[in-house]
């Protein structure tokens, strides 16, 4: 059989040289294209970017120039902080040839099979480029499906028997983007938001689309401002359940006889009027979530966007809710949606039986430092004008369980609340937790710190619902609160040269924070009752009263000022207790601040007041070691004294101590740790004067020249700015 058909031979030269290089060609291509095509080169073209693009294929085969038939393909695509994935068991495409010239792959139509969508968003991003118009154009007028399982986009997942049609133009490298006129149906579809199913047996029909322009024209989500698009939806509602029982609430779905149906437009970040939507959704909710009822959720769109919701009341459980709200104009704010409450304007009243209340405080603070933990019956009454609580409206909880977290220390105790808004530019929303028997303990621990009753926790907030949370004032007070053992209180102390060694008092407490818990200020009042501590090895019993004043605070950093802030000794007794029993001492902070954050530190300059000097100069010596002439001036008389005092990691310093009366002149330096003490300490009485160097239990005189030694020594601590 010759290789070339009688007809062909017959054909005048040109036309058969010509047939025959245009075989030539078709053959090469055939095998140059499906090589390319079904080797790891194509990946290599395609892929030259692969954290922002990546294709991946099976089989493909080309049997015409421009077009070609792929299997098993899959795509994913970043831009910014958006990833989206494509799946498809086959497609074909045709490719315009001519359009490349112009620097444009332009693909009319691509048909593909058994296709599977996803779109979300990831932390991390990949920067956009500059705006430019130098890039290559693409452009598909239509990725077309007659076979869509599954669209999800982040926690929203649609699965069923989907089709539809897309298509835009995007110029890479800054260049402008076009969403052509596109659109996407789903029948007997699921519908499910992370995990949990919603709809079922559901229609989805959407048309959707936007013009050209830069990215940074709109950026992001502010490209639902260019946005057209429509949505028809009408399919079967499951009943949503949201179990309490647990230590953490179990939100499913079961099966209902209940619908949705509506059809929404959106045109350029506005709904459109006449949009509607129509939802009955069966409630279960509480401990083993239960029936609630029927819960009837309706949004209609005219002039104003207008949101209903009611539940018919409950017998068993006495819950019921009804809604009437009303957001002025039709613009959706996707970029800032809290700015969407000035706009809202309505009533909600209801009752229900809640088994967790801490999304109450969630609205007026920022960060945890105060909840209700726990359930409880809550009644409300809420008027809303123009983004405003309005005055007459209430909030009432007869009982829930508070917490509230100051400066390290739980306190808890049950509670009622009551809400309520007073007249005033701003109108101010309060809501007043009184707790009548309260205990507290440190965060994390069990042992109680001070138990009492009659806690009064005052929240005060602008009622204008976007700036609620920016604007907590709040006020927690207590008085003569039992402290049942002050050993309690070792925990702050560290392990160093102080400790409590037993005792009881009453402690009252007034402190002011805002809403992210950061800053405050109050007092704290401590009165200690047969208090037994021990001083660097020293014992002593007695009275005490601790008046701190604290005029800032950062609970985040954990650093207080407690300037102003008083300690009062009486009835002090040292030793096995058998001296005398009315010495009596004070200290005030002029300036003092505190760093509670590991190590704990406490820096101040303190003006201090002594019945006389002997335990001061009992802790450099015994009372038998010093001349004779000193011991004549124990007893000599109040003391006055002032000093720079730093604690920290359980150790007292002391520097800078001058102490003075009409007879006796002190000036000392003082370290102690545990029990080891370092110092030094100089006296003068007229011209006599006497210094002490003391290391542990070594002792140095310095009776000659003592005030230039003493001057001579080392400071212990930095000199205050």
């Amino acid at each position: 059989m010759p290789l070339i058909p009688e007809r062909v031979r017959r054909l005048p030269w040109p036309w058969r040289t010509a047939l025959l290089w245009f075989l030539a060609i078709y053959a090469v291509y055939l095998l140059a294209g499906n090589v390319f095509l079904n080797t790891p080169l194509f990946e290599t073209v395609v892929n030259r970017k692969p954290e922002k693009f990546t294709l991946q294929t099976g089989p493909a085969v080309t049997l015409l120039p421009g077009h070609a038939i792929v299997w098993n393909i899959r795509i994913r695509g970043q831009a910014n902080h958006t990833v989206y994935i494509f799946r498809a068991e086959r497609a074909s495409a045709w490719i315009s040839l001519p359009a490349l010239v112009r620097k444009e792959v332009h693909i009319p139509r691509i048909n593909a099979t058994d296709v599977e969508a996803e779109v979300e968003r990831v932390e991390k991003a990949i920067p956009p480029p500059p705006r430019g118009d130098r890039g290559w154009v693409m452009r598909l007028d239509a990725i077309h499906s007659d076979s869509i399982h599954s669209a999800r986009f982040g926690k929203l997942m649609i699965a069923g028997k989907g089709d539809g049609t897309v298509g835009f133009v995007k110029q890479i490298k800054g260049g402008p983007s076009e969403l052509l006129d596109s659109n996407a149906g789903f029948k007997d579809a699921t519908v499910s938001w992370d995990g949990v199913k919603l709809l079922e047996d559901t229609r989805l029909d959407a048309r959707f689309s936007y013009p050209r322009h830069y990215r940074d024209e709109a950026p992001g989500i502010r490209k639902f401002g260019l946005v057209q698009a429509s949505l028809e939806i009408e399919g079967r509602s499951r009943a949503l359940q949201i179990d309490t029982a647990g230590a953490h609430a179990k939100v499913g779905t079961a099966p209902a006889e209940a619908h949705i149906k509506g059809a929404l437009g959106l045109d350029r970040g506005e709904l459109r009027p006449g949009s509607r939507l129509v939802w009955r959704l069966p409630l279960h909710a509480g401990v083993h979530a239960t029936d609630r009822g029927l819960l009837a959720l309706q949004l209609d769109v005219a002039q104003d966007i207008r949101v209903q919701a009611r539940l018919p009341r409950d017998e068993d459980t006495g819950s019921e809710l009804d809604a009437d709200l009303k957001v002025a104009g039709r613009k959706i704010p996707f970029e800032a949606p809290a700015t969407l409450l000035p706009r809202l304007s309505g009533e909600v009243r209801g009752a229900w039986q809640f088994e967790s209340l801490n999304w109450i405080a969630d609205l007026f603070v920022r960060k945890p430092w105060f909840h209700l933990d726990g359930g409880g019956l809550l009644n409300a009454d809420l008027k809303i004008v123009d983004g405003t609580l309005a005055p007459g409206s209430t909030l009432d909880i007869p009982k829930v369980a508070a917490v509230a977290e100051v400066a390290g220390v739980r306190m808890q105790g049950d509670a009622r609340a009551k809400g309520r808004i007073a007249a005033g530019k701003p109108a101010q929303a309060h809501l007043d937790v009184r707790i009548p028997t309260f205990r507290a303990a440190a965060s994390g621990e069990k042992q109680v710190l001070f138990e009492g009753q009659n806690m009064d926790l005052a929240l005060q907030a602008d009622a204008r619902l976007q700036q609620m949370r920016d604007t907590l004032q709040s006020r927690l007070q207590f008085t003569d609160a039992r402290v049942p053992d002050l050993t309690a209180y070792n925990r702050y102390l560290g392990e160093g040269s102080v400790r409590l060694l037993g005792g009881t008092g009453l402690l009252s407490g007034d402190v002011e924070l805002d809403t992210s818990g950061r800053v405050g200020r109050g007092r704290a009042d401590l009165r200690g009752r047969g208090a037994q501590l021990q001083v660097a090895g020293m014992q002593l019993a007695g009275d005490a009263q601790v008046k701190a004043q604290l005029k800032r605070a950062d609970l985040e950093a954990k650093q207080f000022d407690l300037g102003g802030s008083t300690v009062l000794l009486r009835n002090i007794r040292t030793g096995d207790g058998k001296g005398d029993a009315a010495w009596w001492g004070s200290l005030t902070l002029r300036e003092g601040k505190i760093d509670a954050a590991a190590p704990f530190e406490v820096d101040a300059q303190t003006d201090v007041r002594l019945r006389d000097a002997g335990p001061l100069l009992g802790v450099f010596a015994e009372r038998s070691a010093y001349p004779r002439w000193v011991l004549g001036l124990l007893d000599s008389g109040e003391v006055q004294a002032t000093g720079q005092l730093r604690w920290k990691r359980g150790a007292v310093t002391i520097d800078d101590l001058q102490a003075e009366n009409e007879r006796l002149s002190l000036r000392a330096r003082l370290q102690m740790a545990k029990a080891q003490k370092k110092g030094d300490l100089y006296l003068r009485w007229g011209v006599l004067g006497a210094g002490i160097e003391l290391d542990g239990d070594q002792r140095q005189w310095h009776l000659a020249g003592a005030r230039e030694w003493y001057e001579s020594r080392p400071r212990v601590l930095p000199a205050p700015r």
